[in-house]
């Protein structure tokens, strides 16, 4: 069992600037959390950060600090009754490297021992800081009855912040991928690739548009790439999807399949991880996987699966890279043409549903036949009768356009852009703007938004998800710090 804990950028500034505020005396706040839980790992989604008022210290000097005890069961009780978990995280201000002391492992065992009780779905938490922010990180596995250690912290900011917990450490390169890899090593470095070679990434679409972006990123040595989509190879699909072959088409081979098995053999053998998930990704099955990803890359041509997506990362604390490509001909001529890359980094960057285009289209695709015709008529829905035009060349650009934010989000090696529009008959790609919505339903900080919600923010999406029972159990009284 290891643990991981996702943050969304203010949230981690907020934690950071209290615990660093004063760096002569120790400093605690507590992170309430949802979680998401598989057999191997806990992630911990952080939804509030509560400081320690002055007034609820007991001790509070450069090498120890505790709080009042009604302050502590005052937070477990609002874990009972809102179904939350709790971190409780303190700085050692005298450190560069973070690592809990003697008394730490003392104090946290009995705290952990004392609610247990409450698990599951409880759980109980505990990080210690550096001056520097580096931190060691541990859990209770109410299972094994002992601590579990939290590998790996990760803020939602442009670029990623990715923190490794005491005896954890960044990814490293195998020789095989220094050799395949070497031109984009010089490009941006042996840490870059190294990212990118630890990444699990969900590409949802294998179409025109998705077999380009799993094209480069299979390329370019993404670790792992889950590609998701129930659709099979058509004829008609011949002149855009990357890989396929006419045999596959006449045979209905699903697109995952044949663009997996064509993407693997360009990979060392050790390294072929693109794998096949035929199924829509609002199954329950596609759901188990797309939690497990480090990123979400949606490349698909439904707004309704494009706002699922949408709502699973910002619930999940995941990155989610969305693109879209469109063209209108009229008389056998291009009239207009392009598409948009957006970076969606929940509690930092506008999801879909602030920027309202993905709302309307959803709402026209559940048009009726008749509804739309006469929306059609209206001129409310422009462009041709399905099926509508598709060209390699805009999918190349605009997959590529998607893959380059991902590279720069991941590795740093240059600033992010989170909304990019390419103008194909203009020839021109440039930033456009897309402000957050303060007010929006699914990702702003308020109380009642989907931000890190976890499979709350999805129960109402997959019958077989639902809420956690609230049980009403006594709240231990705190012991220890």
């Amino acid at each position: 069992m290891i643990g991981e804990v996702r943050i969304p950028r203010p949230l981690w500034t907020h934690l950071r600037d209290a615990l660093l505020a004063d760096c002569m005396v120790e400093t605690k706040c507590f992170l309430l959390c949802r979680t998401l839980e598989s057999e191997s790992r806990v992630v911990f989604l952080v939804r509030e950060v509560v400081p320690v008022p002055d007034d609820a210290y007991v001790i509070r000097s450069a090498s120890l600090v505790e709080t009042r005890p009604e302050f502590v069961h005052s937070l477990l009780v609002r874990c009972a009754r809102e179904g939350y978990s709790l971190l409780e995280a303190h700085s050692h201000p005298w450190a560069g490297d973070a690592r809990f002391s003697q008394i730490d492992d003392n104090s946290d065992y009995q705290k952990f021992l004392t609610t247990q009780s409450m698990s599951p779905p409880f759980r109980h938490g505990s990080l210690v800081f550096g001056n520097d922010m580096s931190f060691e990180g541990r859990f209770w596995d109410y299972q094994g009855g002992q601590m579990a250690p939290i590998a790996r912290l990760r803020a939602l900011s442009a670029p990623l912040l990715t923190r490794y917990g005491a005896g954890f450490y960044p990814p490293w390169l195998h020789a095989a991928e220094q050799a395949v890899y070497d031109r984009q090593i010089r490009a941006f470095g042996a840490e870059g690739q190294a990212i990118l070679s630890s990444l699990r990434v969900a590409l949802v679409g294998a179409g025109g548009l998705g077999s380009q972006i799993a094209n480069a990123l299979a390329l370019l040595g993404v670790g792992q790439v889950l590609l998701i989509d129930p659709d099979r190879l058509e004829l008609s699909n011949l002149n855009r999807v990357v890989g396929a072959s006419f045999a596959q088409a006449q045979r209905s081979w699903r697109k995952v399949r044949a663009l997996a098995q064509r993407l693997n053999r360009a990979r060392p053998p050790e390294t072929r991880t693109i794998t096949p998930l035929p199924h829509d990704a609002r199954s329950p099955h596609a759901l188990t996987h797309l939690l497990g990803c480090d990123l979400i890359v949606g490349a698909v041509d439904s707004a309704v699966v494009r706002q699922y997506l949408n709502t699973v990362a910002v619930c999940a604390l995941i990155p989610y890279i969305d693109a879209g490509v469109g063209v209108r001909s009229e008389n056998g001529k291009l009239a207009q043409g392009g598409g948009q890359v957006q970076v969606i980094l929940p509690g930092e960057t506008a999801c879909l549903a602030c920027i309202e285009q993905g709302v309307r289209q959803s709402v026209e695709e559940q048009l009726t036949p008749h509804q739309r015709a006469l929306s059609i008529r209206g001129g409310y829905i422009q462009g041709e009768n399905i099926p509508n035009p598709q060209v390699v060349f805009l999918n190349g650009i605009v997959g590529n356009l998607l893959v380059w934010e991902l590279v720069k989000l991941t590795t740093a090696c240059a600033p992010v852009q989170p909304y990019v529009y390419y103008d194909l008959l203009q020839q021109q790609a440039f930033p456009a703007r897309a402000e957050r919505n303060p007010e929006c339903l699914l990702c702003a900080e308020h109380a009642d938004s989907m931000l890190g919600q976890g499979l709350y923010g999805l129960a109402g999406y997959l019958p077989s998800v639902g809420k956690p029972k609230k049980r009403a159990k006594p709240i231990p009284p705190p012991r220890g710090s």
